[in-house]
């Protein structure tokens, strides 16, 4: 009985419920352990920096790989590959495609907020110039997109939402894994009901690029485009946190519609956007076969 409990019938590994606590366990272990070395060697830079995100892209980075491919691979017993990190032609350009859908979703949103008087340019340019704004978009790159869209694909789209497919069904999996990723980011400073609930459904924006394909690049190149373009090109805030930008501007109108200090995705402007993406993304993938879309 006590077996049952633990273990898959069938399988000599734990069933879906215990990999995720594991899983959520040590990963929260590892971050806590990470943040206070991180504490310690950048002390209290002001996190509008480059400097700041960029150590914290490392952690996270060091964090989400070191968890997810020790889980996967004694706890699952699956390769860290299978979560849809195979790397061919095809998963460059669909990372390249996702930075791309990401830059026209926020920059639209830009163009919305700008010509209805939501937003208004204060300045233009970075705060360094010459080859420092060169590294300087480098590291906010790695730092604010890069890092975060590959460390949370991988927890969420990767390894969370997959093994609650295995243990409740994937659509199922797909209700609770946007629930979850709403919730964790009411978290954020200047986080609201909406912000949690409008989040969500951004979250179900990157699930689909893994239904559609079967893979996580899409999906971290949406993510890592959403982040870099919404905070360190265009001037948003990013989920409630301001970074370096080369658009200055301010935001002006309700924050039901704006998002106001959490940033556009707390506003219902977004869910245009959104909509946007999603079409994009399945006219993109048409022709893909053999994916957990087709499977349903």
């Amino acid at each position: 009985m006590i077996k049952i409990m633990f273990l898959n019938q069938g399988e000599s590994r734990l069933r879906a419920g215990w990999r995720i606590l594991i899983f959520i366990f040590f990963f929260l272990i590892l971050s806590r352990i990470l943040s206070e070395a991180a504490f310690k060697v950048i002390g209290r830079l002001d996190r509008t920096t480059w400097s700041w995100w960029v150590v914290r892209g490392f952690l996270v980075i060091i964090a989400s790989i070191c968890v997810v491919w020790i889980v996967r691979k004694y706890i699952d017993k699956k390769s860290f590959v299978s979560l849809g990190l195979r790397l061919n032609s095809t998963a460059v350009k669909d990372f390249f495609v996702g930075l791309g859908i990401s830059g026209l979703m926020i920059g639209t949103l830009f163009v919305v907020f700008l010509v209805s008087g939501l937003l208004e340019i204060k300045e233009i340019g970075w705060s360094s110039s010459g080859i420092s704004a060169v590294f300087g978009i480098l590291f906010w790159f790695f730092g604010i997109g890069l890092a975060v869209g590959w460390s949370e694909e991988l927890a969420f789209r990767g390894y969370l939402l997959q093994n609650m497919k295995d243990g409740m069904g994937i659509w199922w999996a797909v209700l609770l894994s946007c629930i979850l990723y709403g919730l964790l980011h009411m978290s954020n400073p200047n986080s609201t009901i909406l912000s949690g609930i409008l989040i969500a459904i951004i979250g179900y924006v990157r699930i689909f690029g893994w239904l559609r394909t079967g893979q996580l690049w899409l999906s971290m190149g949406m993510h890592a485009g959403w982040d870099f373009f919404q905070g360190s090109v265009l001037g948003f805030t990013v989920s409630g946190m301001k970074t370096e930008s080369l658009i200055k501007q301010t935001t002006s109108g309700a924050n039901w519609i704006t998002g106001g200090s959490f940033g556009p995705e707390a506003g219902i402007l977004v869910i245009p956007v959104v909509i946007l993406g999603l079409i994009i993304m399945y006219v993109w993938t048409a022709k893909r076969e053999n994916t957990p879309w087709n499977a349903k």
